[in-house]
């Protein structure tokens, strides 16, 4: 098996992996991180202010809960940090082989394998695998603004996922292009020493209170006391009542995204309230960025200090559209043209799901073709010809839900089910049909007609439009997900088995744990 990228996703597969003693006989596993670090989106983005909103206890790996979170929502590095000393101490990053890029991947039939082009440094050489995991995320290509004369300009152009550090940005006229998750929490942290911030946005979007925040009366944020650290980690039982008050809340503020439902009326009401409250009562600022569609249509972000910089008499707010980058400035279809020393692009990723390199399914179908439209997965962790490739956060998946750790053990775990049978069993390939996925994607459209993310914002949920159909976010509860890929369903699959009798994989008729000295022959007697 060969996954594909070295963030929590890979992670998570590897503690599967690595701490089964069943799925390491049966696996032999190689992590191929682009990066010379282990980490994904914690390592790549480190703009001033990044943080996580969803907090912290819930954002950690299953197997390794975190007593000493330093705040409910932690920071990035501190985030990265956790991730790292959870690596080092599960040994996650035995199979890893960093500064490494699949650069090409096809798929023989006729062998049953994945043929791989890897890069490393000025090299590219072959490698295979039987099975394929993408774990590379559903933000990790991030891209430029396609805005006229954009690289004409002569000052600084920095995008928030290649953040310059070493630029000084103190005393400078900043435009902050979008209004984003990265934009609200990057504009705040500029506009405490630069002379002049000015975002750009096309829509408005709802700043809310934090995921869980109602775990801690509603504060932006809480900073743990070292009291209740120790307790955390003295006694397990009151950090688990802890992370399990904060996972049920936000299980059940799932109601919220149902659309007409009385949550969402309630949210919407507060939430334009807040909004305005925390624009100090500025009505002109607070129509310019308070949206009339349903708080949750587009990723609802807390963006502390974001609102309140607007009331600053150097920060502003330009709705009006741009129309062409110069080489000392913007302007907008208004005819202004404004001048900056900076443009910061906060404006996001290439959200169509399609790999940055060919990958080359049956018939020669390559998947950035397949999914030119629309991605449609089956699971959002399979599609069809494609087989025995699996995917972490693909199509439709429960990128939004709350926290994303919980999701990504249960699709690791999925993962498994079938990383064992097909081991097991003899079986050259397996691929979802075309009629199960498009039979779960017609019935998930139907589900997210109630749902928010289906109402009138552009988003990236629905690939940037405001009436696309929506492709990254799962149909339903985070519950019903994990209620869904519990299990396999072989009814759904197309298995094609290494030989011509599918159950040569009995061999001689007896068991493994026959052939061990002293092994207990009569076990399923006991209680």
């Amino acid at each position: 098996m060969v996954t594909i990228g070295g963030g929590i996703s890979a992670m998570n597969m590897a503690y599967t992996i690595t701490h089964d003693k069943k799925m390491d006989d049966v696996v032999e596993s190689c992590i191929y991180e682009a990066h010379e670090t282990l980490g994904g989106t914690w390592f790549v983005n480190r703009y001033p202010g990044v943080a996580c909103d969803v907090p912290a206890h819930i954002y950690t790996f299953p197997f390794e809960p975190n007593p000493n979170w330093s705040a409910f929502y932690a920071g990035g590095k501190e985030i990265h940090d956790y991730f790292m000393a959870a690596v080092k101490k599960y040994n996650l990053d035995r199979d890893v082989k960093t500064g490494h890029r699949v650069v090409h991947a096809e798929f023989d039939e006729k062998e049953g394998i994945w043929n791989l082009k890897v890069q490393h440094k000025d090299t590219v050489f072959d490698d295979w695998c039987n099975v394929l995991v993408s774990a590379t995320g559903f933000l990790s290509h991030w891209k430029w603004p396609e805005i006229k004369g954009l690289h004409d300009f002569k000052g600084l152009k920095v995008h928030s996922a290649a953040w310059d550090e070493e630029y000084d940005y103190k005393g400078k006229k900043i435009a902050m292009i979008g209004n984003g998750s990265s934009a609200i929490q990057i504009m705040p942290e500029l506009a405490k020493n630069a002379e002049q911030v000015t975002n750009f946005i096309r829509n408005p979007t709802w700043i809310t209170p934090g995921l869980g925040s109602a775990v801690i009366g509603g504060q932006i944020n809480k900073v743990y006391s070292e009291e209740e650290k120790r307790s955390f980690r003295e006694q397990p039982k009151v950090l688990n009542r802890h992370r399990k008050e904060i996972q049920h809340g936000s299980n059940k503020a799932f109601a919220m995204f149902e659309k007409d439902s009385p949550a969402q009326k309630a949210a919407f009401k507060a939430t334009s309230k807040m909004m305005l409250d925390r624009l100090g009562g500025n009505k002109d600022l607070a129509a310019k960025l308070t949206p009339d569609w349903e708080v949750g249509c587009r990723r609802a972000t807390p963006g502390p200090g974001y609102l309140e910089a607007f009331t600053q008499p150097h920060v502003s707010l330009v709705s009006n559209p741009i129309s062409h980058v110069t080489p000392t400035g913007i302007v907008t279809e208004d005819g202004t043209h404004h001048t900056f020393d900076v443009i910061v692009c906060a404006t996001g990723f290439d959200v169509t799901h399609k790999p940055p390199f060919p990958l080359i399914g049956l018939n020669n179908t390559n998947l950035a073709s397949y999914w030119a439209d629309e991605p449609l997965s089956y699971l959002s962790v399979m599609c069809p010809h494609f087989p025995n490739l699996f995917f972490f956060s693909g199509p439709n998946a429960p990128v939004g839900h709350g926290s994303l750790m919980a999701a990504l053990s249960w699709t690791a775990s999925y993962i498994a089910q079938w990383l064992n049978k097909i081991a097991t069993e003899d079986i050259k390939y397996v691929s979802p049909s075309p009629e199960a996925t498009e039979e779960f994607n017609a019935y998930g459209d139907e589900i997210m007609e109630r749902l928010v993310w289906s109402g009138g914002c552009r988003s990236w949920y629905k690939n940037n439009r405001v009436d696309g159909r929506v492709t990254a976010i799962w149909q339903g509860s985070a519950i019903s997900y994990k209620e869904v890929v519990e299990g396999i369903r072989p009814e759904d699959m197309r298995i094609v088995y290494r030989t011509r009798n599918r159950w040569r994989w009995m061999g001689d008729g007896r068991t493994r744990i026959e052939g061990q000295e002293g092994a207990d022959l009569a076990w399923y007697l006991e209680k």
